[in-house]
C-alpha cells in the first residue's frame, strides 16, 4: 500500500528548479516524480532533487532516480540529489549506486554546483 506522497517545487534561480518529494517513493508516485522532472528538463532547467522527506523508497523509486539521471545526462541540463533521508541513503549504499547518482550533502551545495555549471 502506498503512503502519502507530496511534492513541493520552487525556482531557486533562473536556471535551477528544486523538487522536494515527501512520503513514499514507489510505483504509484514514481510516475509523478518523473513527469515533474521531465517538465523541468524540457524547460532547459537544472534540477535539484531534495530527498530529505522520502520516508520509503521501493525498487520502482530507485529505478525512477536512475532513469532521471540518465535522461538529464543526455540533455543540456543536469540533476543532483541532496539531503538524502536515512532510508534513501541506506538503499543507495546497499545497491552500490553512489557512483551513478550525483549527490550532495545539502540543497545549497547542489544549487551552487548547478549554478556554476
Amino acid at each position: 500500500m502506498s503512503g502519502l506522497f507530496e511534492m513541493e517545487q520552487f525556482e531557486h534561480s533562473s536556471r535551477v528548479t528544486v523538487l522536494r518529494p515527501r512520503g513514499h517513493l514507489d510505483a504509484r508516485s514514481a510516475g509523478q516524480l518523473t513527469a515533474r522532472a521531465a517538465a523541468v528538463r524540457a524547460a532547459g532547467r537544472h534540477l535539484v532533487l531534495n530527498l530529505s522527506g522520502v520516508e520509503f523508497i521501493a525498487s520502482s523509486g530507485v529505478g525512477a532516480l536512475l532513469a532521471l539521471v540518465e535522461e538529464f545526462r543526455r540533455s543540456p541540463a543536469s540533476v543532483r540529489l541532496c539531503d538524502l533521508s536515512p532510508t534513501v541513503s541506506s538503499v543507495i549504499q546497499l545497491l552500490n549506486l553512489d557512483p551513478f547518482l550525483p549527490q550532495d550533502d545539502d540543497e545549497s551545495t547542489s544549487c551552487g554546483a548547478l549554478e556554476a555549471a
